[in-house]
């Protein structure tokens, strides 16, 4: 399937648990999917978020108020948090077991995960056998270097997606006294703080045919395609994503056909010839009258 070399031949179907909000959900309790999909003629970034109701709760219960005195809830929080790279609120919902928001935006280049961590672009190996070639397309996994990339920040850098999470976002008011734009993770809910964000579980989804060998978990979806899944944690640890596939060498095929072809005709040669001396035989085995 050479479609793996680029993201328009197999669809992106996409689940990502992304750094984008990794402090957000500590490895507990929370999960975010990642869509990557073209509806209409228009390509679209959707992201949903998932939190268990019980992590809800202790980050609500002490979050910390705006400057204009509201309470942080996790709600507006997330909605402020996309809502600054274009994101729109498309669904939320409340059950019994978790809280669950997505947000989307139309998008004509790479998605946003791209810009934090690794662009996934396969590079195809081949191993040609006489009738089958294997192909091997490997990748980074997009959240290789992202916990490096945390890591490193400092305050007062420039507000990217981490930072903005990490420190948040400060400016000053006509007195020069400093005033929070928009609070960092741990400073809106200090439930947060000090907890380490080691456990998160980090998945990166798509679809492809199922006849493929993957260092994935596969599922089936039907109609011969299934969900490969690549999960990781937000450490340090790199990972790849490998997909193996098979395809018959024309070439080979032809040469057995050709042979076998040649077997048969030589075959009906011989059984002709055959029946030509048996005929003869008979004939010249006849009383003449």
């Amino acid at each position: 399937m050479t479609g793996l070399r680029s993201e328009k031949a197999i669809k992106l179907i996409a689940v990502v648990c992304v750094a984008v909000v990794a402090m957000l959900l500590t490895g507990c309790g929370a999960s975010i999917s990642v869509y990557d999909y073209t509806e209409n003629g228009v390509r679209y970034n959707e992201y949903e978020v998932t939190i268990d109701n019980a992590v809800v709760a202790e980050m609500e219960r002490t979050a910390t108020t705006d400057r204009y005195g509201e309470t942080y809830t996790v709600a507006s929080y997330l909605e402020s948090l996309f809502g600054e790279y274009g994101y729109s609120l498309v669904d939320a919902s409340k059950t019994d077991v978790a809280y669950t928001a997505a947000f989307r935006k139309a998008i004509a280049g790479e998605p946003e995960l791209y810009r934090v961590g690794n662009a996934v672009e396969f590079v195809t190996e081949t191993d040609s056998g006489a009738f089958v070639r294997t192909y091997t397309a490997s990748a980074k996994n997009p959240f290789d270097g992202v916990r490096e990339k945390f890591d490193a920040l400092e305050s007062g850098q420039a507000y990217t997606v981490l930072d903005r999470i990490k420190f948040g976002v400060t400016a000053h008011d006509e007195y020069n006294e400093p005033v929070i734009v928009f609070p960092s993770v741990y400073t809106a809910f200090p439930y947060l703080d000090g907890m380490s964000p080691d456990g998160l579980r980090l998945d990166y989804s798509r679809n492809g045919s199922s006849r493929m060998k993957s260092s994935g978990a596969a599922i089936e979806l039907g109609n011969k395609t299934s969900k490969y899944t690549f999960s990781r944690y937000f450490d340090g640890t790199d990972n790849v994503i490998v997909f193996e596939y098979k395809r018959p060498v024309p070439y080979g095929w032809y040469a057995v056909a050709v042979a076998v072809g040649g077997i048969v005709l030589a075959i009906f040669a011989i059984v002709v010839k055959r029946k030509r001396a048996e005929a003869q035989t008979q004939d010249s085995s006849e009383p003449t009258v």
